[in-house]
């Protein structure tokens, strides 16, 4: 596929964003451009996950008059009209007053959606905008020629599991483009070549995992409606960062989740039981009884903040949504920096697209976002998620004045936090086990295809196993990784492509690229 104008990597809220904009941009141009949209995921939203309370007048000004919409998307949106904050002990719930919960931190006038739902309105939105929309195409490689990028390379299809081809084999194939804009997601294979090509930001980036669940009553839920609640504390100890959230979505159905930042220290944490260990607290279980979990997922979060911004645009590409890092902890919010990205990298797409086929430089980008305010949000945020490497009871009053102190705190990957020896010990909550959660995500792959997950050196597993606990074994809430007494088995077609195994192994020793398209968990309402 040649001769296309902008190509978008990625069908996620800032990629959809960035392809209607485009086409509207054009317009108002008085001008026509190709614009194509490739994705890994099965469908449209199969693959996107957030909390998620959402500051909507960004889809204001991308698409006037949503609100009055008749869809899945906003006959299921929630206006947030209680907001609160409780510090959790092993049993009692402390209600935090909010005179001393920082304004940003506040979720009055947010709106509550399933974000799977709203990438699948944006889909709807940028094909009747004449977007083409490819799902089940996997980008496995991006294409740099003399300094420029120039689209990128497709995954080999129809390959047996020892990488013999099939039948049905598809060699790879090329998609090159005058503009390409990187909207991969969180640890994005796409995304990732990008910064390790044009550079880094001044800081490393680190992470957090965020476990979710969909809880449906048969009646109305005691948690109530218009209501959002996050937690500190338990189950968490005080060197890791996270809490828990809860937050309406109608009557009869309540998110719930737990973030975790991925460094922590211990070997033997593992996500999914600390989830199910804080839905076990008696205040939170309290405003669950009578709910059944019909739907789970797992997706890290970029934490870094505005230091690990990467370099935003190169000759011919530019970065946008989480593959870039945009997510401000202070807020616990990403999604509106999706939106506002996307906009920001089609507009000066559409701006350095000349019709004589020349394109202009692309570092207007960055200006765009000043001018929108994302990267003032971002820079007040720089050092938020730092000061909480001091544990939580010196990072939460350090945080109040972080916008203030000078310079860029230090970071390092997650990896390295890990500690020999250190150990959490987690009795077993006897709840969800890992394999009904991974379940209730919808997480297929074709069994006989050679695994998107290796080890390169099974060697270093031996000292991990020694040293760590064989983290893997633990931190992958998708059960990937087993240890039979000597080695790593993997069990691939598990993987919910949450990307926590790119940042947490201790070891540096896990690839992983992203599998066939249509593959992984098939998300509907998270």
């Amino acid at each position: 596929m040649t001769n296309i104008d902008i190509l978008i990597v990625g069908a996620g809220p800032a990629g959809l964003t960035a392809a209607i904009q485009a086409k509207t941009a054009a317009t108002a141009a008085g001008r026509e451009i190709s614009v194509v949209v490739i994705d890994k995921a099965p469908s449209a939203g199969s693959h996107v996950l957030s909390g998620a309370a959402f500051e909507s007048a960004c889809l204001d000004d991308l698409v006037p008059g949503w609100r009055t919409m008749r869809n899945s998307f906003t006959e299921t949106m929630v206006p947030v009209e209680r907001d609160e904050m409780l510090f959790l002990t092993g049993s009692k719930a402390i209600t935090i007053p909010k005179k001393v919960v920082p304004s940003r931190m506040h979720h009055t006038g947010d709106v509550v959606i399933s974000a799977s739902r709203m990438t699948q309105f944006l889909s709807e939105q940028a094909e009747k905008a004449g977007v083409e929309v490819f799902h089940g195409t996997t980008a496995r490689t991006l294409i740099v020629e003399d300094g420029v990028v120039r689209g990128v390379r497709l995954a080999e299809l129809g390959l047996a599991a020892d990488g013999s081809p099939k039948g049905n084999h598809v060699p790879v194939e090329e998609i090159r483009a005058r503009v390409t804009i990187l909207a991969d997601g969180t640890h994005g294979t796409i995304s990732t070549q990008y910064i390790e090509r044009f550079g880094a930001g001044k800081g490393p980036q680190s992470f957090a995992l965020g476990m979710k669940a969909i809880v449906q009553f048969p009646e109305a839920s005691p948690f109530g409606n218009n209501r959002v609640v996050h937690t500190l504390g338990y189950p968490n100890k005080p060197s890791t960062f996270g809490g828990g959230f809860m937050y309406a979505m109608g009557e009869k159905t309540v998110a719930v989740g737990l973030i975790l930042g991925l460094d922590w220290k211990t070997g033997d944490l593992d996500p999914q039981r600390e989830f199910e260990t804080w839905r076990a607290h008696p205040a939170i279980a309290a405003m669950l009884k009578g709910g059944i979990v019909v739907a789970t997922g797992a997706k890290t979060i970029p934490e870094g903040g505005f230091f690990a911004l990467p370099t935003l645009s190169a000759p011919g590409a530019m970065i946008t949504g989480d593959g870039a890092g945009f997510v401000n902890m202070e807020k616990i919010k990403g999604l509106h920096y999706a939106i506002r990205t996307g906009m920001a990298a089609a507009e000066t797409a559409v701006e350095a697209l000349g019709a004589d086929g020349a394109v202009g430089s692309l570092d207007g980008y960055r200006g765009r976002l000043e001018a929108a305010g994302v990267m003032a949000e971002m820079h007040h945020a720089r050092n938020y998620r730092q000061v909480f490497k001091l544990g939580l009871y010196f990072g939460t009053p350090m945080s109040l004045v972080s916008s203030f102190l000078p310079g860029r705190l230090g970071m390092h990957t997650d990896g390295r936090a890990t500690k020999v020896g250190a150990r959490v010990r987690r009795a077993d909550p006897g709840r969800m086990d890992g394999a009904t959660f991974v379940s209730l995500t919808g997480t297929i792959h074709r069994e006989d295809e050679p695994s998107h997950i290796t080890i390169p050196n099974p060697d270093a597993c031996i000292a991990c196993e020694r040293d760590y606990a064989a983290a893997c074994t633990n931190f992958c809430p998708g059960d990937v990784y087993r240890w039979d007494g000597a080695k790593i088995v993997l069990s691939p077609s598990n993987c919910l492509h949450c990307m926590a195994c790119s940042s947490k192994c201790p070891v540096a020793n896990i690839t992983w690229v992203a599998p066939e398209g249509g593959e992984g968990p098939h998300y509907k309402q998270l």
